[in-house]
């Protein structure tokens, strides 16, 4: 029986310093873990952020892109509004000689009249001159 309540009292005492080294074995390991995922974290904050300066580099990028692009619109728009104002003067041009053309074409058309006019004016003549 003595070696009972030896061995009960002893149980007993070591149960609060076995609770106790417990508790702060899983205070370490808390500690421990909470120090992991403040350096898994970290890791993920460095990642993301170079995510982030990779995408604004893109993104500059594409905007010089765009503002190259866009340039470049520009230089093909006033091509061709110069083209454009080219194939104007053509077209007006164009039409001035058609109406000269259109003005030659009746002053020809009223010189073959007079023409023929005179022609049959000069058979008239020659007729009246043989019948005298």
């Amino acid at each position: 029986m003595k070696l009972i309540t030896i061995a009960a009292i002893m149980g007993l005492a070591a149960s609060p310093a076995l609770a106790d080294s417990i508790t702060r074995e899983q205070a370490k390991a808390d500690f421990h873990q909470a120090r992991a995922d403040a350096a898994k974290s970290e890791i993920q904050k460095e990642d993301a952020q170079a995510q982030a300066d990779t995408a604004q580099a893109d993104a500059a990028n594409a905007q010089a892109q765009a503002n190259g692009a866009q340039a470049d619109a520009s230089t093909l728009q006033s091509a061709a509004s110069a083209t454009q104002s080219k194939a104007d003067v053509a077209q007006n041009q164009a039409s001035a000689s058609k109406a000269e053309a259109d003005s030659a074409q009746t002053r020809a058309d009223q010189a073959a009249a007079n023409r023929d006019s005179a022609l049959d004016r000069a058979d008239a003549a020659r007729d009246e001159a043989r019948n005298n």
